[in-house]
């Protein structure tokens, strides 16, 4: 793994890929879990749809 990773920064397009895109994908995953944690601790709720559903029958 480390090798690819290593050959792939050695060139142009690879090392914009390490550079760019993957910090774009851990903060894209930790913002969904941070997300899904609010809605766990907040709302006792896995998903928005059932937060809404709870709020339907409040109404």
């Amino acid at each position: 793994m480390t090798v690819v990773l290593q050959m792939l920064g050695g060139y142009g397009i690879g090392r914009l890929v390490l550079l760019l895109v993957v910090p774009v994908l851990v903060v894209a995953f930790g913002s969904y879990v941070g997300v899904l944690m609010a809605l766990q601790s907040f709302f006792d709720a896995s998903s928005w749809q059932e937060v809404r559903e709870r709020g339907d029958r409040e109404s």
